[in-house]
């Protein structure tokens, strides 16, 4: 018999959650059967590609209006009065102080009975959550609404870390069926938080990617070093680091060009502080790029860099190392499960731009080797992270842990 589940996300599809679509998309060529729902529906930069095209014709949106969720959810409330009170007190119990999350979590109950009526209407007894946000607190007052419904996480860290108690990560976790951890880092954290009786239910698959979507980068010994940097714009990442880091191997005579790929809230600041620092030719600022165009960038790039603060597992430092890519990253969460030094890559302390261009350094010296560096990670990717292995792990913990949604 088929398993039918649905997937939920807070906003679906979505340019930074292309892993999802992936994962669905893998899932779906073993048999499984996949309902995708999503609270809203995604802006205009998120549908970058023809895959995220068809999944927004494919997805339930639960909030395409408020007069349609209002009515609808009023639907269910009247034709299960009490189940509808057992959401509402779930969500204030759920809620943290104040008048506006009170609010704001009688939405998530009313988006919670809309999408607990949808999946019983189409027989999906199931719903898998990726990450610890709105999207669960929706999924779990949707089980509260529907006894007969269940949930999973996929927990990713670092957001859910940072906000343990305002994103309620102890009760979500210990109310699912099971919690997949995409590290072991992350499953310690959601140890520390969760009480012992939960740890079973706590299991590591690590997110993928397809190896054979990526050729190996072409690597050269002559011309300026070609480093690429992919990520959001964000405080979070430490670009302001990485650029100052560049400038000092600038200066050291290192001959390099760095392409930021990526967009958000700190790209102003990012420009003026590359010209500040005299770099501003050698630093292109490539915006936004749509997934299926980062394996052509990744190929004419030498080597990767990641200089976060914190990180759950970026998906973007295993594409890297699938393109055979060197990298450097920084020592966070779940990054030194995946790079080893000196084999695959060249790990640096978060926060320290002394060390970040130390670890830049020692890569820069390595040049002769990239081709190495890069098989190792390539190797490394094919036999841990790759997402036909991820798919399957997955599958057994759904058959594992919600045997009666087959």
């Amino acid at each position: 018999m088929k398993l039918r589940i649905a997937y939920l996300n807070s906003r679906y599809p979505a340019l930074s959650h292309t892993f999802i679509e992936r994962e669905v998309r893998f899932l779906r060529q073993l048999d499984v059967e996949i309902r995708t729902c999503s609270i809203r529906r995604p802006g205009a930069n998120d549908l970058l590609t023809s895959a995220h095209k068809s999944s927004l014709e494919d997805t339930f949106y639960i909030l395409e209006s408020v007069p349609g969720l209002l009515g609808r959810a009023l639907v269910g409330a009247i034709r299960h009065p009490i189940r509808a009170w057992r959401a509402l007190w779930r969500g204030q119990r759920l809620s943290p102080p104040g008048w506006r999350e009170r609010l704001r979590h009688v939405a998530y109950v009313l988006e919670g009975i809309v999408l607990a009526r949808r999946l019983a209407a189409e027989g999906i007894r199931h719903v898998h959550v990726h990450m610890a946000n709105n999207g669960a607190s929706v999924a779990l007052l949707a089980c509260a609404y529907d006894p007969g419904l269940e949930y999973s996480l996929t927990i990713h860290g670092s957001a859910e870390f940072f906000h343990v108690r305002a994103v309620r990560l102890k009760e979500k976790a210990e109310g699912a069926r099971f919690v997949r951890c995409v590290s072991n880092f992350c499953r310690a954290q959601v140890m520390a938080w969760t009480a012992p009786q939960a740890w079973p239910r706590l299991h590591v698959v690590r997110c993928g990617v397809d190896p054979t979507q990526f050729q190996l980068a072409e690597h050269g010994s002559e011309g300026p070093v070609r480093i690429a940097a992919i990520g959001r714009l964000d405080p979070i990442k430490g670009y302001p680091l990485l650029l100052e880091a560049c400038a000092r191997l600038g200066a050291k005579g290192v001959d390099w060009n760095l392409e930021l790929v990526g967009d958000g809230p700190l790209r102003g600041d990012l420009e003026r502080l590359a010209r500040d620092l005299g770099i501003e030719a050698r630093v292109r600022f490539a915006g936004a790029l749509a997934a299926d165009d980062i394996p052509a960038l990744l190929r004419r790039m030498n080597l990767f860099v990641v200089s976060s603060f914190m990180e759950g597992l970026p998906v973007v430092l295993m594409e890297a190392m699938a393109a055979g890519l060197p990298v450097v990253a920084t020592r966070v969460a779940g990054v030194t499960e995946l790079v080893e030094e000196g084999v695959s890559g060249f790990l640096a302390p978060p926060g320290s731009v002394e060390e970040l261009q130390g670890a830049l350094e020692r890569a820069m010296a390595a040049r002769s080797r990239f081709a190495e560096l890069g098989h190792h990670g390539r190797r490394r990717v094919e036999r841990d992270y790759d997402i036909r292995g991820s798919a399957r792990a997955l599958l057994e913990l759904f058959g594992r842990h919600a045997p009666g949604i087959l």
